[in-house]
């Protein structure tokens, strides 16, 4: 397994409930592939450097965990499709 970690921004539009649950379905993508999640720390509402879909700000999560590699495939996945989810990004680690 890999060390890996990722950034995401969320909607700000998006309810407490509903933010909640998309971090929830980030955490079981990589829990249901296996991997084992080190840490979730969200940073919270951030102006973003320009303009995502016409919103300028966005709530900020930062997530790191071990994975093979089809797990960061289907985050990719998701990141795309998920309405909630106005970027994202993972990047592997090396030691």
């Amino acid at each position: 397994m890999r060390n890996y970690e990722t950034i995401f921004i969320l909607d700000m539009e998006l309810t407490e409930e509903a933010r909640a649950e998309q971090i929830a379905k980030v955490k079981a993508v990589i829990e249901n592939g296996g991997g084992e999640i080190l840490t979730v720390d969200e940073w919270g509402k951030k102006r973003l450097a320009y303009a995502i879909n016409y919103k300028k700000e966005g709530y900020y999560v930062y997530v790191t965990f071990k994975a093979g590699a089809e797990t960061p495939e289907e985050m990719e996945r998701i990141y795309r499709i998920t309405e909630g989810i106005l970027k994202g990004l993972i990047i592997s680690l090396e030691k």
